[in-house]
């Protein structure tokens, strides 16, 4: 007579346990799928994308609304942004400024003549809060990258005020948030800005410029 085995109390445990186990398993994935449908359905991936390319933009520029853009995001230049009116390109007045702003002033006049890049970060072309970074950061002083996030972050003077080397902010273009120009202080009234080519002009007096003033800034210097 064959003798019929039991499994023991331990073995039948063990495989409740294991049953238990993949339903508990089953129930958290279902959980999960549940709350990963609701993150995508809900504005948190388009606010997490957000948080991220202001951190990639701060770092590889030129500007995109936080501090800069990366290529592959950077807008199409809009078709206002044409300069009408000249400028010198071979200035040879006295070069102003003491100390940082005065680095800063003779880097700017040595870049007169090279065309306007929409984005341009240098050396061949700029833009104008392209060259006003790399002038302050010539003199290593780190100012941030785009006339809307500059004219925020640093201290304001008024027009009467102005010294070489302060930047000085206009409104040019509709359709994009104010400021959207900027250039540098030379002294008398005059201004070197990345126009088309990098220019020294003489906004002050002139109707032009006076109608697009925004405002001024003074970079702190050590």
């Amino acid at each position: 007579m064959r003798r019929r085995v039991l499994p023991s109390p331990r073995s039948r445990i063990h495989r409740n346990d294991r049953g238990a186990s993949l339903i508990e398993l089953a129930f958290l994935a279902t959980i999960a799928g549940a709350l990963i449908g609701a993150v995508v359905q809900s504005p948190i991936p388009s606010q997490l994308n957000d948080g991220i390319r202001d951190m990639v933009c701060r770092v590889e520029g030129p500007e995109c609304g936080g501090e800069s853009w990366v290529e592959h995001e950077r807008p199409e230049e809009p078709e206002e942004y044409t300069f009408t009116f000249t400028g010198d390109n071979n200035w040879d007045g006295e070069v102003k400024g003491e100390g940082d702003a005065r680095i800063a002033i003779e880097f700017a006049l040595a870049q007169l003549g090279k065309p306007y890049i929409w984005g341009g970060n240098g050396p061949h072309g700029w833009d104008c809060s392209g060259i006003m970074k790399a002038a302050w950061q010539e003199a290593g002083v780190s100012i941030p990258r785009t006339t809307t996030t500059s004219y925020a972050a640093l201290p304001h003077v008024s027009k009467g005020e102005l010294q070489p080397g302060d930047l000085v902010y206009f409104h040019t273009i509709a359709s994009h948030p104010s400021p959207s120009h900027m250039g540098m202080y030379l002294g008398d009234g005059q201004m070197v800005h990345a126009g088309d080519p990098v220019q020294v002009v003489q906004m002050r007096g002139n109707p032009y410029w006076e109608q697009k003033w925004v405002g001024a800034a003074r970079v702190p210097q050590g």
